[in-house]
């Protein structure tokens, strides 16, 4: 089961220190069986990542990636950064995508090349524009093209973000969630249909907090959360990772 902390820009590099020291002591050596990745911006990524260098159960992402290897590119981490820090990234944000104009192309270029350097893509997928024909077929197109760059053998994650449910304080409905997570896995299955293809994990993210997270927790095809405003702080963070380790809340 896998927890991701997007800090998003809502921390200073001070108070990403202190929430990472108060998660490092209150988390080591503990929740071995779940994967707890803390994604803060990119001035805060060295002192988070030297932290739990040694700590095995939490790792560290960007929350974008390089274009290309020899791009130059003004606001970019630069590669040798990203491959030396970074355990995973973040793409294709509905944020960046929005407001940024960040193509499926630009997402897809830069999964293939965090997968070439040995970082892991979480790729952000939402529901996009549907047909009449295939009211999905905005979330497939997304996934299509992430798949056409993509090596069958390569691992990556992706998060499902209905747009609508990002920062808003209202999660979708998990019936929902269930659905969608079921179009997302056949639509890798029919693209990766190779006997070696790893399992791809499928997260859900878009206002979880730890009132609602039983709600995603037990339902088939969802691997984990992305978490956004409910893991700035430890407290709230902790009450999330305490009850993503307790069966009970699985089926």
């Amino acid at each position: 089961m896998y927890i991701l902390a997007n800090w998003k820009n809502s921390l200073s590099s001070k108070d990403s220190k202190r929430l990472a020291e108060a998660l490092h002591t209150r988390i080591s050596g503990k929740y071995s069986d779940i994967d707890i990745v803390l994604f803060p911006d990119d001035i805060s990524i060295e002192t988070v990542s030297l932290m739990f260098d040694s700590a095995s159960m939490v790792r560290v992402g960007a929350q974008d990636g390089p274009l290309g290897p020899k791009t130059t590119l003004t606001g970019s981490i630069s590669l040798s950064n990203f491959g030396k820090f970074c355990d995973y990234v973040l793409l294709g944000h509905s944020e960046r995508r929005m407001l940024l104009g960040e193509t499926d192309e630009m997402i897809a270029q830069k999964a293939a090349l965090a997968i070439d350097v040995g970082v892991i893509p979480v790729i952000c997928v939402n529901k996009g524009d549907g047909t009449k024909i295939d009211p999905h077929f905005g979330l497939k197109a997304q996934l299509e093209s992430i798949l056409d760059h993509i090596d069958s053998k390569s691992k990556f994650v992706i998060a499902y973000e209905p747009i609508d449910a990002i920062g808003t304080g209202i999660p979708a409905d998990p019936e929902e969630v269930k659905n969608i997570a079921g179009i997302i896995h056949e639509t890798i299955f029919i693209s990766r249909n190779v006997k070696s293809s790893p399992y791809i994990p499928v997260l859900y993210g878009g206002s979880v907090n730890d009132k609602n997270i039983k709600s995603f927790l037990s339902l088939e095809g969802i691997d984990g959360v992305l978490v956004g405003s409910a893991s700035l702080t430890a407290d709230s963070f902790l009450r999330i990772i305490k009850k993503v380790s307790d069966p009970k809340h699985y089926k």
